[in-house]
């Protein structure tokens, strides 16, 4: 590894390189063997930061991806900074790469960004595809709220605002916002609140793409009131096992309100009830209740429990979800859950489902980690699914070394 000294600043690179082996039933009980490889270089002296991301898949298909391949550039003045290339964004369209360009203008408080190029998908990430893509965002940060009276106050909030365009068949022009701060309550049950306001607009069709709403209120330092609203759309939802087995995601576009209460019992327990209603576009609504505890001990141990119940029209699931997390040594650390779930729905039938899902991970040597995952779910009256994989990874960060130029 080229590590460049420059005195006061430093070039290097850093990154991480992974081959993969799995074996699973998700892809119609295909095994695949994959390398991936993501790196930077960065030259804080002369403001360049450059990344390659790839992966090389060996299965029934072979395939190949470049992911990220890009060169950025800080500079002085009214531009701060420009990148040319493919690179991944995240935004209400999904996780997504874009082959083309982004400027940015910033202060202190203040960053504009502007982009164009086309989109296209990655993997199993619920994204877009289309012919080209630009637009703005603009990000505020320690913005000054008026007070709303003699015992509210707010802190500073940050708050952005977007405009973009989809050329694809459909022609897509969307506005987004987001806007997160806090506050005090003074002479009140609630010492302090919070809030987070994000949604996209689709002009072209007149309608609310996406809306999240989330208030929360803090009864002292142990416990909390949060009430949340979503409405959003998702098509063929990639979830982890986890949320298998007490999410209410599903095709199609959906909302839900839901109020949750969580209380820290002590320094390592706390506790959460939830309660919340499902209206689905399909027809499917009903209401959910959960229950849920954290324990977290001296050793590094963690456990998670949750209980959920989810009442759909007339179909009903009750899930029982645990988790832990403990490290053997400071070389070996792990992660097992377990779940149990009862479903009885109108058009499949009643199925009985148990799951279980580990993970290792040992590190060989420093930087060399070989991880093992292992996961199965049985059921009375449908497939099971089984996954298998073995994963070598290397991660370097050479950027804090003293290295001669050689």
């Amino acid at each position: 590894m080229l590590l460049i000294n420059l005195g006061s600043a430093q070039a290097g690179f850093y990154g991480r390189i992974d081959g993969r082996v799995q074996a699973d039933t998700y892809l119609n009980d295909s095994g695949f063997v994959e390398e991936t490889a993501d790196i930077r270089f960065v030259d804080k002296q002369r403001g360049i930061e450059s990344g390659l991301s790839l992966a090389f898949r060996q299965g029934d298909e072979n395939e190949a991806n470049l992911y990220q391949l890009y060169l950025e550039k800080s500079l002085e003045g009214l531009i701060s900074s420009y990148k040319l290339g493919r690179f991944e964004r995240a935004d209400s369209l999904g996780f997504y790469t874009l082959d083309g360009g982004v400027l940015k203008s910033s202060s202190d408080d203040f960053l504009f960004t502007l982009y164009a190029g086309k989109p296209s998908r990655i993997d199993d990430y619920t994204s877009v595809d289309g012919d080209a893509l630009y637009g703005f965002d603009v990000h505020f940060e320690n913005i000054n709220l008026s007070q709303l009276s003699s015992s509210i106050l707010f802190n500073t909030a940050v708050a952005r605002i977007g405009w973009q365009r989809l050329e694809d068949d459909a022609h897509e022009t969307r506005l987004n916002w987001g806007l997160n701060g806090s506050g005090e309550i003074k002479n009140s049950v609630l010492h302090g609140f919070g809030l987070t306001f994000n949604g996209s607009y689709l002009s072209s069709d007149n309608t609310t793409e996406q809306l999240q709403f989330k208030l929360y209120g803090d009864m002292g330092k142990r416990s909390r009131v949060q009430i949340d609203y979503e409405t959003f759309s998702l098509d063929e939802p990639y979830l982890s096992f986890r949320e298998q087995y007490y999410s209410v995601y599903a095709n199609g576009r959906q909302t839900s309100l839901a109020a949750s209460y969580y209380f820290k019992q002590n320094t390592n327990t706390k506790w959460i009830t939830k309660g919340r209603t499902v209206l689905r576009e399909l027809g499917e609504n009903g209401y959910g209740a959960s229950l849920g505890v954290e324990l977290r001990e001296y050793s590094g141990t963690e456990y998670v429990a949750q209980l959920d119940y989810l009442s759909l029209d007339e179909d009903r699931v009750v899930s029982l979800y645990g988790e832990t997390s403990y490290s053997f040594s400071a070389l070996i650390k792990s992660r097992f859950s377990a779940a149990i779930q009862s479903q009885d729905k109108w058009l499949s039938g009643n199925n009985q489902a148990v799951g279980v899902e580990a993970n290792l991970q040992q590190m060989l040597r420093s930087g060399l980690y070989l991880t093992l995952s292992l996961s199965s779910v049985w059921n009375t009256h449908l497939d099971d699914d089984y996954l298998f994989a073995l994963n070598l990874s290397y991660r370097f960060d050479e950027r804090k070394k003293w290295w001669s130029d050689e």
